[in-house]
């Protein structure tokens, strides 16, 4: 049986190339090029929700996901 950290290691590459891989623009601009987090009006080089904010957040998320993976096999 696998350990429970690689497990939830795989879940988060799974969800971090997911968004790598459909760029939303919440999170890129339309060069494909890093929002970072800020709000500035001048130019949209900047967002509330950047990758820099989502990606500890997925960490949280894939434990979840893993604890509910458990409960249900």
């Amino acid at each position: 049986m696998y350990s429970r950290k690689y497990i939830i290691i795989l879940i988060y590459i799974i969800l971090v190339l997911t968004i790598f891989l459909f760029k939303p623009s919440m999170m890129f601009d339309h060069n494909g090029n890093i929002k970072h987090f800020g709000y500035n009006n001048e130019n949209n080089m900047s967002s509330l929700l950047s990758i820099e904010i989502v990606l500890p957040l997925l960490i949280i998320i894939s434990y979840i996901l893993y604890l509910a993976l458990q409960l249900i096999i």
